[in-house]
C-alpha cells in the first residue's frame, strides 16, 4: 500500500463515499421537511378567542354536571318513594 496510485484511490474512495452519504442525508431531510407538517401560527387575538371559549364551553359542561346530579337525586327520590310504600321497582 506504500504505492502512490493506491494511496490516492483510497483516498477517492474516501471522499467519494463521504460526498454521497452528504447527498444522500441532504435528501432525506429534504424528503422528510417536505412531509412534515407546518406549525399552524395564530395570532394573539385569536388566541384569546379560543381561550374565551374553552372556558364558555367549561362553564356549560358544570351546568350540566349540576343538572345530572339534580337529575339523579330526584329519579333516586322516586324511586325510594316507591319502595317505602311497599311498590316493586
Amino acid at each position: 500500500m506504500n504505492d502512490p496510485i493506491e494511496i490516492a484511490i483510497a483516498v477517492l474512495i474516501g471522499v467519494s463515499s463521504l460526498g454521497v452519504f452528504a447527498v444522500a442525508g441532504a435528501f432525506a431531510w429534504g424528503l422528510i421537511k417536505r412531509f412534515e407538517r407546518p406549525k399552524p401560527v395564530i395570532g394573539e387575538a385569536e388566541a384569546m378567542r379560543l381561550r374565551q371559549a374553552v372556558e364558555q364551553l367549561a362553564g356549560e359542561v358544570s351546568e350540566l354536571h349540576e343538572r345530572l346530579d339534580f337529575a339523579e337525586r330526584v329519579l333516586a327520590a322516586g324511586r325510594e318513594g316507591n319502595r317505602l310504600e311497599g311498590e316493586r321497582p
